[in-house]
């Protein structure tokens, strides 16, 4: 019985890859077969949207994906899934016609089916887009203005021995570019935080600001100048 245990484990231990090497074989047959068959599928596509109208900037939320329903080939849907994350799609404001919402904000919309023809040519698809998710996209235009806008300096100062400090950026303003109902609400742009502790002396330092993604400056720094005063009248 033993002999006979051994000769069995034998033939398994021989058996098993090769038994293993055709069902991988058989596998990828399968697989290929199968891309070569028309299927449906869909993908989150990335997308970039390019040339607003002159002297106005896109608001809203617009998606940085939008979903693709797809019909064609299974290796062709494959690819187009394979290459998703680098090549996105472009949406060209000077190419489609939005139209406006009726209102006293400036809000317009656009169908995605119809960028279903152009979305094709960018991909050099040989599938058929059946449908674009979601169906219609929302955002408005906004006039892109120049403001100079105070510096807040968020700095945490703790003097040593009761000391008062005081606190002022140089510039005390810069010079902000972005969108217009931006500026209602913009008390200023602030500095990054930093905590100093223990100071008996005066200081100066160079601290990046907090510029929102939506606005843009050329400068990325100011200086922030403390200044240790006497005792506290306080204490």
């Amino acid at each position: 019985m033993k002999g006979k245990r051994e000769q069995s484990e034998k033939f398994l231990n021989r058996e098993l890859p090769v038994f293993a090497f055709f069902l991988l074989l058989s596998f990828v047959f399968w697989y290929l077969n199968e891309l070569s068959k028309e299927l449906q599928g869909s993908i989150n596509y990335p997308v970039r949207y390019i040339n607003p109208p002159k002297d106005r900037i896109v608001t809203g939320h617009l998606p940085d994906k939008l979903e693709m329903d797809l019909r064609g080939p299974g290796y062709s849907i494959l690819k187009v899934k394979l290459s998703g994350s680098r090549a996105p799609v472009v949406i060209d404001f000077s190419k489609v016609a939005p139209r406006r919402i009726p209102g006293q904000l400036p809000r317009y919309y656009l169908v995605t089916s119809g960028l279903m023809s152009n979305f094709s040519k960018q991909l050099h698809a040989d599938f058929d887009i059946l449908a674009i998710h979601p169906d219609t996209l929302f955002f408005g235009y906004d006039k892109v203005i120049t403001r100079k806008v105070p510096v807040i300096p968020n700095i945490k100062v703790e003097p040593a021995g009761g000391k008062k400090v005081i606190i002022v950026t140089d510039p005390d303003s810069i010079t902000v570019t972005g969108p217009q109902h931006v500026f209602d609400t913009l008390a200023g742009i602030p500095t990054k935080f930093r905590s100093f502790k223990r100071m008996n002396e005066n200081f100066r330092a160079k601290i990046p600001i907090e510029c929102p993604e939506y606005l843009q400056t050329a400068q990325k720094r100011v200086n922030v100048e403390v200044t240790v005063t006497g005792r506290s009248t306080a204490l």
